[in-house]
């Protein structure tokens, strides 16, 4: 294992103050979502809640033990990271230009830079014999494709009929930009890393075992971003499909043991 270069803890500090002054911003300030569907700020203020009170302090956590040489900690920065490059792109891109539009692009900005660096210091090769053999690889494996295979499903279902009619998709109608942009990073992100992770893994390649480790990294922090805007959603009086909620409940449930696990798999 390659050691990060010294500026990255640092740089990552700066990363999680931008983003607690985003999410504080988004929580207090109502010029924020002002500009946005009612649905879209009520979930844009349950992500900040989430990042406030889950991702941060995790982020934390994992700077602390990076520090200290842990690799499993490492795995865990790189896949926060990667959250807030997917995050904070989706920021910028898909919501109305507010006052934090280069607060956005700074995070996902930094974010980005460090998740390619951080994967640089990483050597493929010494990922096979870290892990135990108390691993539930091929489990493991099935969840982050499942997964993947999931949020595949779910968006394709309102786009391909919509591209086959010729009619926008229903989500169009409450999104400001003319352009699916979450589903896009889902589609082009979550997806690809999600089922490439899991059939590289269930093939014991060594790039598997990372490529796992970051999906399961997205798993604990997009499924409780996802309860909470269920429940704000919820409060606000504004419908929720039961799939949601499904879906939400099993990516945090079973995304939180399988996280565990690796990590104590790690050598």
């Amino acid at each position: 294992m390659r050691r990060i270069p010294s500026f990255a803890i640092p740089v990552s500090i700066v990363v999680g103050v931008l983003v607690a002054v985003a999410s504080f911003s988004g929580l207090l300030l109502d010029t924020t979502y002002a500009s946005e569907a009612a649905s879209f700020a009520t979930q844009g203020r349950a992500q900040d809640l989430i990042n406030l009170v889950w991702v941060l302090p995790l982020f934390g956590i994992t700077l602390h033990y990076v520090r200290k040489g842990l690799f499993s900690a490492r795995i865990g920065w790189l896949g926060i990271l990667l959250y807030f490059t997917y995050t904070y792109l989706l920021a910028s891109a898909g919501l109305a230009y507010n006052h934090l539009f280069l607060v956005y692009v700074a995070i996902y900005g930094l974010s980005l830079a460090l998740l390619i660096i951080g994967l640089g210091c990483i050597r493929y090769s010494d990922m096979h014999w870290r892990f135990s053999h108390h691993f539930p690889r091929r489990t493991t494996a099935v969840f982050v494709i499942a997964m993947g295979a999931s949020v595949a499903l779910l968006w394709l279902g309102d786009i391909v009929p919509s591209l086959v009619n010729g009619t926008p998709p229903p989500q169009l109608g409450e999104a400001v930009t003319q352009s699916l942009v979450v589903q896009a990073l889902d589609l082009g992100i979550v997806v690809p890393l999600s089922i490439i992770g899991g059939i590289t893994l269930l093939r014991r390649m060594a790039v598997g075992y990372l490529l796992t480790g970051l999906a399961l990294a997205k798993a604990v922090t997009l499924g409780p971003a996802l309860l909470a805007m269920a429940a704000f959603l919820t409060t606000a009086g504004l419908a929720v499909a039961a799939p949601m909620w499904i879906f939400a409940g099993l990516v945090t449930g079973f995304g939180t043991y399988f996280a565990v696990r690796y990590v104590r798999s790690l050598a």
